[in-house]
């Protein structure tokens, strides 16, 4: 299978976008969550594809504090299990701004009691931002794990990104939208 690589620039460092012809398979983001913006990865030329430019285009956009509409770039999911591309699709859903809880996201899937099945299938999410994992929280608004790096600092530079009001590591919880999510 052929692979694709197209590089962003961020305040943070670059960031690469890994494609295939079934769409985006892989991003790698910088450490958002560090001050001092050191950069450890180095763009390499590589053979890029439409998919791959245009999603490394927009996340470069969303990085700079731009909307971005992620929504119609095709991802491939195909090495992950029907159970966790199923979480993964419904998370794409959830709009910039808008978040939602792990129980209320299994409740949406049909598994409602399935919250830490959802946050193991949002560890393996190959794709953030795109597929926006950082968007669910826990169901009293807490920030919990991001499998990006700097972790749960990164998800909280993320979501004051989108304009979430957060209080320390604490989502405002009125502000969880995923039953608005359901009528799309």
């Amino acid at each position: 299978m052929r692979e694709y690589r197209s590089y962003f620039l961020t305040p943070y460092g670059p960031g690469v976008v890994i494609a295939t012809d079934q769409g985006v398979a892989g991003v790698e983001l910088p450490d958002v969550s560090r001050c001092d913006r050191v950069c450890h990865l180095v763009p390499l030329e590589s053979e890029q594809s439409d998919i791959s430019t245009r999603s490394a285009l927009l996340l470069q956009r969303y990085f700079h504090g731009e909307r971005a509409d992620f929504s119609d770039i095709p991802v491939d999911l195909s090495n992950l299990p029907p159970f966790r591309q199923n979480i993964l699709n419904m998370i794409r859903k959830l709009a910039f701004g808008e978040i939602c809880s792990y129980g209320q996201l299994a409740e949406l899937c049909g598994s409602p009691r399935a919250a830490r099945a959802v946050g193991g299938a949002l560890a393996a999410n190959p794709v953030p931002v795109i597929i926006p994992c950082h968007r669910v929280v826990a169901s009293d608004g807490r920030l919990t794990g991001f499998s990006a790096p700097g972790g749960v600092n990164a998800k909280k530079a993320l979501l004051q990104l989108e304009g979430i009001e957060l209080n320390g590591m604490v989502v405002v919880t009125n502000q969880l939208v995923m039953h608005r999510t359901s009528s799309r």
